[in-house]
């Protein structure tokens, strides 16, 4: 244990110093706007969203994008979302609300509404959003600008992660470090398998997306705007992920059950639907968040700070990035503690369940399974 503990450490250097290197490399969003921009659709699905819908949607409105439409997909809603937006489009004619009734077979809810709103968005460049994301005002103009400077065919947007209670503090804090090591964004613009994307903000030229074939491909990933970064990957388009700052700002969770409510989804489909990978990855993400404390507690200081100095330094660098507390570092041992635990409940949900349950539908985990991507 005391040596599978000190290689755990060293485990930790290195994810403190990748992160130090990805956070230097990342850009920010930058502040000039080109004066002739191309139509842009935004596309917003929502199911039973009532409660963020409004306050997301009115951050929307008061963009200052020249060229834009809105397109809202009310996915089977059984309270007032669908209601709400049709409202707004009453009030704003660059919005269309178009209502999911029924969800046909082999599709998730969320890529369905999507490829759905796809088929009627009308825009040169199409983003893709969540119904609880606020904008500033021209957080769109500058993205664009940046995706066509450069070249992009789709740009990724890391947004501001609004936390409220101590644990979404802790949890974000850990989960983005974490996120940064796995997955590598500031490679995404790189030749090689690096990819990226971003709920809250994919932003993809249109002949791009619909030359992939769209979410047509991705009907069954959970982890949709992954799935997507890599598909476009693949198929040679560019990429790139940018920081947003305050431009783009979402509540990932509200509070610790909500943490575990969204991973019970998402945890089980990113381990791959592997039984043994989600044991392993549980055992080595405990492990790795408390073996500084194991090796305090077996006298070893000189590691037992090392490793925990590492999660103080990761938790720093959170509070650069994400204007989180620069205190979440110390409380990565129990973060860690709280994430194993959700990725073995998500484990084992999905597998006790035979599939998924999210906004109340079912999906088989058979053919979630069967429909991943290699």
């Amino acid at each position: 244990m005391t040596a599978l503990s000190i290689l755990a450490v060293l485990a930790w250097v290195v994810v403190t110093l990748t992160q130090a290197l990805v956070g230097r490399r990342l850009q920010t969003l930058p502040g000039q706007v080109r004066t002739q921009l191309p139509r842009l659709s935004v596309l917003v699905p929502a199911c039973n969203e009532q409660s963020t819908l409004a306050a997301a949607l009115t951050s929307l409105l008061a963009v200052n994008y020249p060229n834009l439409e809105i397109v809202l997909v009310n996915d089977r809603s059984t309270d007032s979302t669908g209601d709400l937006m049709e409202s707004l489009a009453a009030s704003d004619p660059r919005v269309q609300v178009v209502h999911v009734r029924q969800l046909p077979p082999g599709w998730l809810g969320k890529t369905h509404a999507l490829q759905v709103a796809s088929r009627v968005a009308g825009g040169d460049w199409l983003l893709f959003t969540d119904a609880d994301v606020h904008f500033e005002p021209d957080a769109l103009s500058r993205a664009v600008t940046l995706a066509l400077d450069q070249q992009l065919d789709h740009l990724c947007l890391g947004p501001r992660l609004v936390c409220g209670s101590f644990w979404e503090k802790i949890f974000v804090a850990l989960f983005c470090t974490a996120f940064l090591f796995r997955y590598r964004p500031d490679l995404a613009a790189r030749p090689g398998p690096a990819h990226v994307g971003v709920g809250a903000f994919n932003l993809v030229r249109a002949s791009a997306y619909r030359h992939t074939g769209g979410h047509s491909s991705l009907a069954l990933q959970v982890l949709d705007d992954m799935e997507l970064g890599r598909l476009l990957k693949q198929r040679g388009f560019r990429q790139a992920f940018v920081g947003a700052g305050s431009a783009v700002r979402v509540r990932w969770a509200v509070g610790l059950s909500g943490q575990v409510q969204v991973l019970e989804k998402n945890a089980y489909a990113g381990l791959g639907y592997s039984i043994p990978v989600a044991l392993g990855a549980t055992a080595i993400t405990v492990g790795a968040c408390l073996a500084p404390l194991w090796l305090a507690w077996k006298g070893l200081w000189g590691w037992a700070c090392l490793g925990y100095g590492c999660m103080l330094v990761c938790g720093l660098i959170s509070w650069i990035g994400l204007a989180l507390p620069p205190w979440t570092g110390l409380f990565y041992p129990l973060a860690g503690l709280v994430l194993g635990w959700v990725m073995l409940r998500s484990c084992w949900l999905c597998e006790r369940q035979g599939g998924i349950v999210w906004r109340g539908t079912f999906y088989d985990l058979r053919a979630l399974r069967a429909h991943r991507l290699d």
